[in-house]
């Protein structure tokens, strides 16, 4: 059973209790004017319309509920019924029939719950909070994967001046600051610019550790021309 199904199945299952509100369900399927009897007949005229003439996808990229009606005449009564009603739908046109839909994930539970389908609207938000945690949790993993990355090629690119650098002897004619970082780096060419702050006989900033280190790959680069 698709997604959309599952929701009309709960809905179909949901029998009112009420005469007038089901009248308003078969009033909605039929298209028919809306009638009030009772504060709920509002929502279950619409979820007569959405019955017969709804769909919904599953949450997601392409998530959207939606009514395809017969006619452009049916399709603005029921666009101006929910706009009477405190929401706010969009047209449009789909295979040369016009269409109403909502699109974002409020819009789409605060209509389900106006038509009584409460279960799937807390549903929908519960894999709403699931799926944004997900995402947000796959952003902070690649962004760190992207950000071991980018340490390991930084690391690897100042061992390889180190080792240029003491190829032609010049590691002990250094500052003592840069040949010292030298040799920790050297030591160490899994540590973090951090780790190897926390290593150095006097403090430093960062950006003064990025300098030195700079510094070393550019007298390297002096032996290689």
């Amino acid at each position: 059973m698709s997604f959309s199904s599952d929701i009309k199945q709960q809905l179909t299952d949901a029998a009112p209790k009420k005469q007038c509100c089901a009248d308003a369900v078969n009033a909605g399927k039929e298209l028919a004017p809306f009638l009030q009897g009772c504060d709920k007949d509002a929502g279950m005229y619409l979820r007569g319309v959405f019955l017969k003439y709804g769909s919904i996808s599953a949450p997601g990229r392409n998530f959207m509920l939606s009514f395809s009606l017969p006619n452009e005449e049916a399709t603005q009564t029921v666009f101006d019924m929910l706009c009477d009603w405190g929401m706010e739908p969009k047209q449009s046109v789909r295979r040369g029939k016009p269409i109403i839909y909502f699109k974002a994930a409020e819009s789409i539970e605060d209509v389900l719950s106006f038509m009584g389908a409460t279960k799937a609207a807390l549903d929908i938000i519960n894999t709403t909070i699931l799926n944004d945690v997900r995402n947000n949790m796959n952003r902070i993993c690649n962004a760190e994967t992207a950000n071991m990355d980018r340490t390991a090629k930084a690391a690897a690119e100042q061992c390889e001046a180190i080792k240029t650098i003491i190829k032609y002897g010049a590691l002990q004619n250094l500052p003592a600051e840069l040949r010292e970082c030298a040799e920790i780096r050297l030591a160490n060419p899994d540590m973090s610019l951090a780790q190897i702050r926390n290593l150095l006989s006097a403090p430093v900033s960062k950006s003064g550790l990025n300098h030195r280190f700079r510094k070393l790959i550019e007298i390297a680069e002096s032996y290689n021309f």
